[in-house]
């Protein structure tokens, strides 16, 4: 019997089907249609279904169409979560990191670049030791947007990296920016261990990692993650 994961972040929301042996398939759909999808999986009765999920108004629409389904929580994480309150860190950042540990078995980073970005770290134990989280790009136009002096700047993405106006300062800003800062910690993390994996993943996570040539970009970190705490494969 397959397994279907409902996968749900801010934005989107991602529906998996797994096997012991591996993932089937991977669709996205915005989280504000989950309720019509939701209606075509009940035709499907011949599956267990499993939820992770940042958002808890769509949560609980999920729990009312499928009464079974089984939640994944920080409680379900394999290794130590050592953080102050484990309770409150995102699944999403959870299962990226039982994801990619799982991939290398030794320290990782991994940085998943959506409307947010977090980095978040993983001893060669497996534990989660706690992260980094700042604005991503969309943020920080609607950010800049809400300036008195920059609402009627039309925000520039092309162009050398100084700005020779506001609005080619403000896109140097957005496109350059965002690689710096990461690199930043990529390569302090990295002095202090050579042999650190680093994983992207997330709506941006592959344009981000071309930005910054290093590191891997796995789309599906967390449902692997989510496979190996359902089946806990090798």
């Amino acid at each position: 019997m397959q397994k279907v994961i409902i996968l749900i972040g801010n934005t989107n929301t991602r529906i998996a089907y797994l096997t012991e042996k591996s993932i089937k398939r991977v669709f996205t759909i915005k989280t504000k249609q989950l309720k019509s999808v939701l209606k075509g999986l009940l035709l499907v009765q011949d599956n267990n279904f499993y939820l992770a999920s940042v958002v808890p108004e769509a949560s609980t629409i999920v729990k009312s169409y499928l009464p079974a389904v089984k939640e994944i929580t920080w409680r379900d994480f394999p290794g130590k979560i050592k953080v102050k309150k484990p309770e409150r860190v995102g699944i999403d950042r959870l299962l990226n990191a039982v994801g990619a540990w799982h991939l290398v078995k030794s320290e990782c980073m991994i940085i998943d670049a959506g409307s947010a970005i977090t980095i978040d770290f993983v001893n060669r134990n497996g534990d989660f030791e706690g992260g980094v989280i700042f604005p991503g790009e969309h943020l920080i136009i609607e950010s800049l947007k809400n300036l008195a002096l920059l609402k009627s700047v039309k925000i520039s993405k092309r162009g050398s990296i100084i700005g020779k106006d506001t609005s080619e300062a403000i896109g140097s800003g957005i496109v350059y920016g965002i690689p710096f800062l990461v690199s930043g910690y990529i390569n302090f993390f990295k002095a202090k261990n050579p042999r650190l994996s680093v994983f992207f993943t997330g709506g941006a996570g592959r344009t981000l990692q071309q930005k910054i040539k290093h590191g891997f970009y796995n789309k599906n970190l967390a449902i692997i993650g989510i496979r190996k705490i359902i089946y806990g494969c090798s």
